[in-house]
């Protein structure tokens, strides 16, 4: 059981070194979205900074930035999709950056489908939380298990997309994505959650903060380190969670329901 776990970390921690111009267009652009967003990470933040931008009559540098943050951001995500989509396919190397509109097409797709999935686990989060505080342990105890639902619902719904060419409102197709993660089993989705969950928390905590005036020798080498190591272990955690597709597709039989072999 351990074996096929094995090699496929195995194929993941070797699959970014295979290209070593991804790993530096990934790490520039990790740097970049750091460097632009300094304020705010979070992705509700991001997006109100964006929708406060849209107004094209008076661009300075203030509308400007978030902008493109935001770009560069779904260029980030939709490659990440492009990783796990062409793994699924059975390709074995880096996709290239190429075909930019769809990139960012598929990351605004995305950055919405987990904007809105986000807002409902904020929500029950900050519940969990004020109960757990209040000492009502047991409704502490029902919204963390509804906030545990509602993340693994959100697992459902990306795989779901893959399914079907990206297509947004499959990520809400509730009978499919129950029915899919039943098909995929325990052992599979567990494994997906924790690639998820590393890829998402690593590849944006991982950064240090950048002052120009108080850079120590140790901050730069932190910083030419995680320049290397956050796309190095992005993209590794995309491959992984390919590979376990990959795997289930073989095992159970699955086919993707098109043969839009190009739509990342």
């Amino acid at each position: 059981m351990l074996d096929p776990l094995k090699n496929d970390l195995k194929d993941a921690i070797r699959y970014p070194f295979l290209d070593w111009k991804i790993i530096l267009i990934t790490g520039g652009l990790l740097f970049a979205i750091t460097i632009l967003n300094k304020s705010d990470m979070s992705k509700i933040g991001l997006a109100i900074s964006l929708l406060k931008s849209l107004d094209f009559s008076n661009l300075n540098q203030n509308r400007i930035i978030p902008i493109i943050t935001s770009v560069l951001v779904f260029v980030e995500i939709g490659y990440g999709s492009r990783i796990v989509f062409k793994g699924l396919l059975g390709e074995n190397k880096p996709p290239q950056y190429n075909k930019l509109k769809k990139l960012i097409w598929e990351g605004f797709k995305k950055y919405c489908i987990i904007l809105i999935y986000g807002i409902v686990m904020t929500f029950l989060f900050n519940y969990a939380k004020s109960y757990f505080l209040a000492d009502n342990i047991p409704l502490a105890i029902i919204f963390l298990i509804m906030f545990i639902f509602v993340y693994m619902t959100l697992i459902g719904a990306i795989l779901n997309r893959y399914e079907n060419d990206g297509k947004f409102f499959k990520a809400f197709d509730y009978n499919e994505i129950f029915r899919l993660l039943k098909d995929y089993g325990a052992k599979y989705v567990i494994t997906i959650l924790i690639c998820a969950v590393i890829a998402q928390t690593f590849t944006v905590s991982c950064f240090v903060d950048i002052a120009p005036n108080t850079l120590s020798l140790l901050e730069i080498g932190i910083s030419i380190l995680t320049f290397f190591l956050a796309p190095i272990t992005a993209i590794s955690t995309k491959r992984l969670v390919s590979l376990n597709l990959r795997r289930v597709y073989d095992e159970k039989d699955r086919k993707l329901k098109s043969d839009k072999k190009d739509y990342f």
